[in-house]
């Protein structure tokens, strides 16, 4: 299923083209209304969840550069207090400190998720077996509630604190609660007041990193000094109906216009449940669709993604919630003993493509009606930044299209027209003026899925569906085009 690629040498009379930033011993982090900059670069965030807990230790580096392979730049991990403290009394986090040590040898960001609830189909949703005992309620403002989980936060937040980046560590955001929105057990003022009573807890503490929430209404309060601290974010679980993801972020960006858009789990295939089927055998979390959701959100302006999951992985015991099978494989692009597949090549490609052009698409804009197509059913959007433009185009229907795409945006002074193949659900993102070192990509109809200097040459890799026509024009070189072969 993944494109064939056509390698296209350029002799250029540059240096080699940049290779993505290792994370330093101690660094920054901070963020806008466009994305976070990390180190004093401005940069797409391209994560994926990978849960420890799911995974034995000794297969830990294993999973974590294949990974890194993928051009992933973080990864998400849940910390399950009930995993940590089985026995009242008995906290122990060395297996989570080793996780965040492994991933700063390796030079990869973290996100973390202490909860205290987590959810992650995961027993009690990550609370001990031996709280419901001592408490009367939980995931609120009353007193019981507030006292266990500053228990918990004073046990899990100080090693967080030690691995955050300005720390020396590689953490670069840390989530108050999960999908808070969807807990009917009480109210947007108690709510409020819980997540306030969290921002106090982790600020105590030391967390200085970005303090982030998902689906929490009540943080897009932009009047309230303490909600706007913290920045919510958006969960999509939208199988083949990718279209509809573009109006919540829409919605997150009037709502909260003072943060970046960022989708803390992007749907990298789903969980099975006995009686049911296992998760590859589901028709809508394959890999085109895996193709056409990053690139869909990323032309709403989403400049921080986070995939759940990368790795699923395997629910060892009796950790599963009710109904969830041992397998959490998930259909990930990572399989559950470790296997790559078609989803891999996907998200390798985006990930490359972030890595090459992230920090110029970190910065760009939406431009209404900015590119036009005579293909129906194909959703087209520019977004552009200074004179660089990317094209993203998204096939709706169950047919091949092929047609014409004309982008005019006089603001950018970005003008281009050229025939581009779709393939049904298919999806691209295609650059405009786009510089690599000293080459400027004026146009292309295939995406650009690397650049690498090898000798003296620069060599830029041009995708493609197999039997069709790829074009690219390369500064001031006339275009040049090549069927794919299959």
């Amino acid at each position: 299923m993944f494109p064939a690629l056509l390698a296209l040498w350029l002799q250029l009379l540059t240096p080699a083209l940049p290779a993505f930033p290792q994370v330093p011993v101690k660094g920054t982090v901070s963020y806008d209304r466009q994305c976070f900059t990390v180190n004093g670069k401005d940069m797409m965030i391209y994560s994926g969840a990978f849960h420890y807990f799911r995974c034995p230790q000794p297969l830990w580096q294993d999973r974590l550069q294949k990974i890194k392979d993928a051009h992933f730049n973080c990864v998400e991990t849940y910390i399950a207090w009930n995993w940590h403290e089985q026995k009242e009394g008995k906290v122990d986090l060395k297996e989570f400190e080793d996780f965040l040590k492994l991933c700063e040898k390796m030079g990869l960001y973290v996100i973390a998720r202490p909860g205290p609830y987590i959810c992650a189909e995961w027993d009690e949703g990550g609370f001990p077996t031996w709280l419901p005992a001592k408490i009367t309620t939980l995931r609120d403002n009353g007193p019981d509630s507030l006292k266990w989980s500053k228990y918990w936060y004073d046990a899990v937040l100080p090693v967080i604190r030690k691995h955050q980046i300005q720390d020396g560590g590689t953490i670069i955001m840390c989530q108050l609660e999960n999908e808070y929105d969807f807990y009917p057990g009480t109210t947007d003022p108690v709510k409020k007041e819980y997540v306030r009573n969290l921002f106090k807890m982790a600020k105590a503490q030391g967390i200085t990193v970005p303090l982030i929430t998902c689906w929490t209404r009540v943080v897009r309060d932009r009047t309230d000094p303490d909600m706007k601290q913290i920045m919510d974010t958006c969960n999509f679980y939208p199988g083949l109906n990718v279209g509809y993801t573009v109006n919540e972020l829409a919605k997150l960006r009037r709502e909260q216009p003072d943060a970046p858009i960022m989708v803390t789990e992007l749907q990298g295939g789903w969980f099975s449940d006995f009686g049911g089927g296992l998760s590859r055998d589901r028709k809508d979390v394959t890999a085109s669709q895996q193709n056409a959701l990053i690139k869909t959100v990323w032309s709403g302006g989403a400049t921080s993604t986070n995939y759940y999951m990368v790795f699923g992985g395997t629910n060892f015991g009796y950790w599963p919630a009710k109904s969830i099978t041992t397998t959490y494989d998930y259909a990930a692009p990572i399989s559950e003993p470790g296997g790559l597949w078609d989803k891999y090549y996907v998200v390798r490609a985006a990930g490359k493509f972030a890595e090459l052009f992230g920090s110029t698409l970190a910065r760009a804009e939406g431009v209404p009606g900015g590119v036009k197509t005579d293909m129906p059913g194909v959703n087209a959007i520019l977004r552009t930044n200074g004179k660089t433009g990317f094209v993203f185009l998204r096939n709706d229907r169950d047919t091949v299209h092929n047609g014409l795409v004309t982008v005019s945006d006089p603001a950018s002074g970005i003008s281009a027209s050229f025939e581009v193949h779709l393939n049904p659900h298919g999806a691209k993102v295609l650059p405009l003026n786009a510089v690599l070192g000293n080459t400027t990509i004026v146009k292309t109809s295939g995406e650009i899925a690397g650049a690498y200097k090898v000798g003296q040459r620069d060599l830029i890799v041009v995708c493609g569906d197999p039997g069709t026509l790829v074009t690219i024009t390369v500064g001031k070189a006339p275009e040049t085009g090549i069927v794919i072969s299959p």
